[in-house]
């Protein structure tokens, strides 16, 4: 897994959470490989990100001994990862504009009064690199490819984002032994509307720390 380094950096310019002309996903990829995404995909991905909710299930959401320990820490920074385990689990992806990058919350619905929501938003960096940002101002580098029509998204290290004045930023790479290791999400078309979300969490030692899966479909109405 890639190191960061310690640097102080320009902060990104300011853009309105409405303004949808900073670059998205198709700049990072490049054209060919942005033609080689099925139509849907293009669509669901495409600049001028567009505010919209994806009903749906997670059939499963599984944690080792270990990935659920870092869950549950977790939560004091602003829970990064579900904290629950499960099969089945109803949920909700809100996808929109924020901060000049796009907004992904997820909501699972362990029941109708339990729920829990994990956000973060992906941000294009003017060098066309992209990075997710989590809570407490954890980021993750990503990595971004297509093979066989899927989108995958790889972490590439972590670290915290300080802002500091006069716009820069400080960043603080989080150091090896306390990474989960590397988290690679697919987005997979499905056809007819409904396309899957996966994403695995694995640890260069402990092995898989989480995993969850489940399939969504673009809805007026929210869960």
């Amino acid at each position: 897994m890639a190191r960061a380094t310690t640097a102080i950096l320009p902060g990104p310019p300011a853009i309105d959470q409405g303004d949808n002309l900073h670059p998205g996903l198709r700049q990072v990829l490049g054209e060919a490989a942005w033609r080689e995404l099925p139509r849907a995909v293009r669509t669901r991905f495409a600049d001028g990100c567009q505010s919209v909710d994806y009903v749906g299930v997670f059939e499963v959401v599984r944690a080792s001994a270990l990935g659920r320990v870092i869950a549950q820490l977790a939560r004091l920074i602003g829970t990064p990862v579900v904290p629950w385990v499960g099969t089945n689990l109803r949920a909700v992806v809100h996808v929109g504009p924020a901060g000049g990058g796009v907004v992904w919350e997820r909501a699972y619905h362990r029941s109708a009064a339990e729920r829990c929501v994990v956000r973060s938003v992906k941000v294009v960096t003017p060098d066309l690199q992209m990075v997710e940002r989590l809570p407490a101002g954890l980021c993750m580098p990503l990595s971004v490819f297509t093979s066989r029509g899927i989108l995958h998204f790889v972490s590439r290290g972590y670290f915290f984002r300080v802002s500091l004045p006069g716009g820069h930023e400080l960043h603080l790479p989080l150091p090896d032994w306390c990474s989960p290791g590397e988290t690679h999400v697919e987005h997979i078309d499905e056809g007819s509307g409904w396309f899957r979300f996966t994403m695995t969490v694995t640890h260069p030692r402990f092995g898989e720390l989480f995993y969850q899966t489940g399939r969504f479909h673009a809805a007026r109405e929210a869960l």
